[in-house]
């Protein structure tokens, strides 16, 4: 996996792969200058696994605070979080060159180095050192199992990130047991003390005091309706003059004060228009948690954390394009606050195309909806689009709906990831270019 920037992505990929080069730099500047080289050729292996990994795991925690800054260097929160997922990927690739390449050492047996007990004249603390590398390792394993690999429930995949900052700590006593580079070259250990540092403020800052410090806003249930299988949640703001500002096509992170709600905040798509005089979420049932939506009453307390995301700015920033909007099932709820939003109803420039898709008629909850702003607003272009009766919405359907010059327009797609990739992949080959194309996805979440 590479760490190439993509348009949208901005800055954020480029600067990972800067502070690793940077981090290799100091390191081999650092043997060069106290000539420190070593006469197991492997064990610069080793050290790049270790280092890489020690870094890269820092940046995981940066990630996954949702600071602005972050946001805007990937291109969008959910940029962020795919970024957040690959970083740990790349980290759990690298965890493993550390004690491989340490065990092939021919000081060691290689059985010899994972064995539990002690090995004969090993100091005490090379033994703790070591120890405590391999339980790390063991706990590396499992936590990207369950993150990674393992299919739960939400809150409960939240829960194992909780332990990650707990294993950065291991890593550190790890390095500190150890005795090694870090320790011994001065610019090398600043460099590192920086990182970790900033980790572990990160990684606090997330699991205790974002829900205090975070960009809090108090909500209250105005009422909540249901739609088939989706529940639309009303609220207003707790203190009218303290209400969220949001642009079209954000979302939100929410809980509510429920006994049958778990506290665990859930993003969802903001599906009320900015000048809307209520805010209004529409949740799919996923799970438990989505499943007792409906159960809320009015006057619940609602904790609100936002508004992220960049999705619909690419509208506003193609204002010579016309915009085809790709929507996918619930995957519709960002672009309800986007047609809906007074800015597009005084658009000038071309038109909005809307597909709204779904599997069933019946499933089309919105149609009505979008049909009467359709009526009223002389650039949104309506397409509904029932996949039972019409087959997959392809590029060739969507071209023949829009006037064709598809390589013209620009294209944001939401919806299930495998309708998202076959659009996307569709679409490049009709020669739309890469830097038209904007999805938004949190399958990862």
């Amino acid at each position: 996996m590479n760490l190439v920037p993509k348009k949208q992505q901005h800055f954020g990929y480029l600067v990972i792969g800067l502070s690793l080069l940077a981090t290799y730099a100091i390191y081999f500047g650092s043997l060069w200058h106290y000539d420190g080289w070593y006469e197991y050729p492997l064990k610069y292996i080793a050290k790049i696994g270790s280092m890489g990994t020690t870094l890269l795991m820092c940046w995981a925690f940066i990630l996954a605070t949702r600071f602005r800054l972050i946001e805007h260097l990937f291109g969008g929160l959910d940029k962020v979080y795919k970024a957040h997922r690959r970083v740990g990927e790349i980290a759990f690739v690298l965890i493993f060159l550390h004690p491989l390449f340490l065990a092939l050492d021919p000081e060691f047996s290689f059985g010899g180095y994972f064995w539990i007990a002690r090995m004969p004249g090993e100091a005490g603390h090379y033994y703790l050192a070591r120890m405590t590398g391999i339980v790390a390792l063991l706990i590396f394993i499992l936590l990207v199992a369950l993150s990674i690999w393992i299919t739960m429930r939400y809150h409960r995949w939240k829960q194992t990130h909780n332990f990650f900052g707990l294993l950065l700590i291991l890593i550190v006593i790890h390095a500190v047991l150890a005795n090694g580079e870090i320790s011994a070259y001065p610019l090398l250990r600043a460099w590192f003390v920086a990182w970790v540092g900033l980790g572990l403020f990160c990684y606090f800052y997330k699991r205790l005091f974002y829900r205090w410090f975070g960009p809090l806003y108090d909500y209250v249930v105005d009422r909540v309706e249901t739609l088939g299988d989706i529940t639309e949640v009303y609220l207003r703001p707790g203190n009218p003059r303290r209400a969220m500002a949001h642009k079209p096509g954000q979302f939100l992170y929410i809980y509510f004060e429920s006994h049958e709600l778990s506290s665990e905040p859930h993003p969802f798509s903001i599906s009320s228009a900015p000048q809307a005089e209520q805010l209004r979420i529409s949740v799919k049932e996923l799970g438990d948690w989505t499943g007792k939506l409906h159960t809320l009453e009015h006057g619940a307390h609602a904790f609100v954390w936002g508004p992220y995301g960049k999705f619909g700015q690419h509208i506003t920033k193609h204002p010579d394009k016309e915009a085809v909007l790709l929507a996918g099932g619930i995957g519709i709820t960002p672009f309800l606050s986007m047609v809906e939003d007074e800015n597009l109803r005084s658009r000038k420039s071309p038109k909005v195309h809307l597909f709204y898709s779904v599997e069933k008629p019946a499933h089309n909850y919105y149609h009505s909806e979008i049909e009467k702003l359709d009526g009223n607003m002389e650039r949104l272009h309506y397409l509904p689009h029932c996949s039972d009766e019409e087959g997959f919405l392809t590029a060739d359907v969507i071209s023949k709906r829009t006037g064709g010059n598809l390589g013209e327009k620009i294209f944001l797609i939401c919806g299930p990831k495998p309708m998202m990739d076959s659009l996307r992949e569709q679409l490049l080959e009709a020669g739309v270019p890469t830097d038209h194309i904007f999805t938004e996805d949190f399958s990862i979440i």
